[in-house]
């Protein structure tokens, strides 16, 4: 059995008689002509037909509506932390959306109809549970500049054209766009927006009416009309603030000790947190029910009962007794062009920064989300809505909650349906006092004061962009802020190109006057073959040049003076030595100035070498052709 595995060798003679096999005589031309021939016979497809098998494939699917994703991995046990979080959300999301759509200067319903289509479009295009989407501080303020001069309609515009803005730009993944909006230039807007907003709901707060443009406008207008405050509305407007920050701390306490009174006390005092607007509202309302005299306390009124019509976004505004168009597609867009580019901005930014915080470490399509918050605005424009995102607040809510899935998203829309379809009318009641207590004590945990000790202490730069976003904010208006505060921070940036760090290091030399003065073989960044090469010269007349930042062309004047100015003070030097160690980037312009140095130093018979370069460094200088600078690898 064994031996007849064997493989059978030949002789040892036998071998010399095997003959080297025939040279193919395949013509490798006509070979390739036919292969060439036969890719051509096959028919390519249609780029429309292989873009469509790109997105319409499940793992496109399966990105663009998460649903699929989660809804499968759903079980009996998440229902009920959903539908808590769902609820906990809509007891905070309803008095704060009539709060909002005040401070946006809208009638109170359009703060419940913004809160309605956001929540069930998350609940589909969603990527995290945690996220709550619905009217916010920042969108509201920002909507006022055009809803108070042209009315709802103009709010509604501008839901539909930012929402168009937000999806295009998660579409195409432009989100990359906005980290040129640093976050020291939000810090500070997000500020001044806060101290904005809480200047205007002073006059709400003590009863009487505030008309302003701006922080500093309302402030003077406030204190013009002190004396018109409302004992009544003053009292419930300063305990109402009291009481809500004292709920909000209550919500944080936690019993340790075990046992079901502790556990019912613990989750007792986390729904006072949780609820507290809701609480601070109803019990103001039906305290100012219970008096039934309407003139003690200014009331929100009438809110316009039952649902939104379903119907498309307004593009141009009519007169509402002549039904004549007061102003066309193209002038509304011109009145509100710098809202419609400052929202998304503001919409994008909120929302990705908030799912970031609550993703605990997961990765997070924020392209996903832009999507997300775009389509909640365009459809939201059909409802009646004005620009919506992501809010800290109800998000904190809903992740301390407990929630599983962005279906609870879904139970506080319809939350949100049977109040307006049913309650609205006992809505009457509410007093704008308890409202504008709401809203300052929401906007007042935004000011950022927080972050400016920890930029003194590591980078006081960064405090230049904060304190001109706050200011600007606070001056000119929240809109040009953030604009002026991106510029700043980019005028910093830029000037840090145009002026790198650089050391120079001098050989030992009694001439030498300027720059660190050592023997260039004991200096600690010198390696090994530059130190073999140093050796084989004279060690006493080189300088080393090391540049501590990318060489840019904002940099390329200011480097070559500097480099020239420290060699001429050195005395007598034969050898200029650049060290790009930490240079990771070097443009056209930059390589042509390292170029038109060597060349102007080898003129005055001095050698340039370039050592320790990257790989990126290194094709670029090869492709300047540089032929006297020398390049030791």
């Amino acid at each position: 059995m064994l031996d007849d595995t064997l493989v059978k060798m030949p002789a040892p003679n036998a071998l010399n008689d095997i003959k080297p096999p025939k040279e193919s005589s395949i013509d490798i031309s006509s070979l390739k002509n036919n292969i060439v021939s036969e890719e051509e016979s096959i028919p390519k497809e249609p780029c429309h037909k292989r873009l469509a098998k790109k997105i319409f494939c499940k793992k496109t699917l399966y990105k663009r509506l998460p649903i699929l994703r989660w809804v499968k991995e759903y079980k009996l046990s998440y229902i009920v932390p959903d539908f808590i979080a769902g609820l906990s959300v809509g007891l905070t999301l309803v008095p704060q959306g009539i709060a909002y759509a005040i401070v946006a200067g809208l009638p109170p319903q359009y703060g419940l109809y913004a809160s309605i289509m956001g929540c069930y479009v998350y609940a589909l295009l969603g990527s995290t549970p945690y996220l709550a989407i619905g009217p916010t501080a920042l969108l509201s303020i920002s909507t006022y500049s055009a809803a108070s001069v042209w009315g709802p309609s103009a709010a509604i515009f501008l839901c539909f054209m930012s929402g168009i803005i937000e999806t295009l730009l998660g579409i195409f993944n432009l989100g990359f766009l906005l980290d040129f909006i640093s976050p020291t230039v939000i810090d500070g807007f997000t500020s001044a927006a806060a101290l904005t907003i809480s200047s205007t709901q002073l006059g709400s707060l003590f009863g009487f009416s505030v008309e302003g443009e701006g922080f500093f406008e309302t402030l003077i207008e406030f204190f013009h009309h002190i004396g018109e405050l409302k004992v009544p509305d003053t009292i419930m407007g300063i305990t109402s603030l009291i009481c809500l920050f004292g709920m909000k701390y209550i919500g944080t306490i936690k019993l340790t000790k075990e046992g079901i009174l502790y556990t019912i006390l613990n989750k007792s005092m986390w729904f006072i947190g949780v609820a507290r607007n809701a609480i601070i509202v109803l019990v103001c309302a039906g305290i100012a029910a219970g008096i039934g005299d309407p003139d003690k306390f200014r009331l929100v009124g009438n809110i316009t009962a039952g649902l939104p019509p379903f119907s498309p976004p307004p593009f141009q505004i009519l007169n509402e007794t002549t039904g004549e168009v007061i102003l066309g597609f193209g002038g509304l867009l011109q009145e509100t062009s710098f809202s419609i580019i400052i929202i998304p901005i503001i919409a994008i930014l909120e929302a990705v920064a908030i799912s970031k915080a609550f993703a605990k470490g997961k990765k997070l399509d924020v392209s996903q989300e832009m999507i997300a918050v775009g389509v909640s605005n365009i459809l939201g424009s059909f409802v009646s809505s004005y620009p919506v995102t992501g809010s800290f607040s109800r998000t904190a809510v809903n992740a301390n909650s407990g929630v599983k899935t962005p279906i609870s998203c879904a139970i506080t829309g319809t939350l949100v349906v049977l109040a307006v379809a049913f309650l609205t009318p006992y809505f009457y009641y509410i007093t704008k006092s308890s409202l504008a207590a709401v809203i300052i004590a929401a906007v007042i945990s935004m000011i950022e004061y927080h972050v400016v000790l920890p930029m003194w202490r590591t980078n006081k730069v960064d405090l230049v962009p904060l304190f001109t976003t706050f200011i600007a904010g606070l001056i000119v208006g929240l809109e040009l802020a953030i604009i002026i505060g991106a510029v700043v921070h980019i005028l910093i940036m830029s000037f840090g190109n145009a002026r790198p760090r650089v050391s120079i290091y001098v050989s030992e030399n009694p001439n030498a006057v300027e720059g660190e003065v050592l023997s260039l073989l004991d200096c600690h960044f010198v390696d090994q073959k530059m130190q073999v090469w140093l050796s084989e010269k004279d060690d006493a007349n080189t300088v080393v040049v090391r540049p501590k930042e990318n060489l840019v062309f904002p940099s390329s004047d200011y480097f070559v003076s500097l480099v020239k100015k420290r060699a001429k003070n050195a005395g007598t030097v034969n050898t200029v030595v650049l060290d790009l160690t930490l240079v990771s980037r070097l443009d056209y312009a930059g390589a042509k100035m390292l170029k038109s140095l060597s060349d102007e130093f080898t003129k005055s018979d001095i050698e340039v070498v370039a050592t320790n370069l990257s790989r990126e460094v290194k094709k670029t200088l090869t492709g300047i052709r540089a032929k006297n600078l020398k390049i030791i690898e």
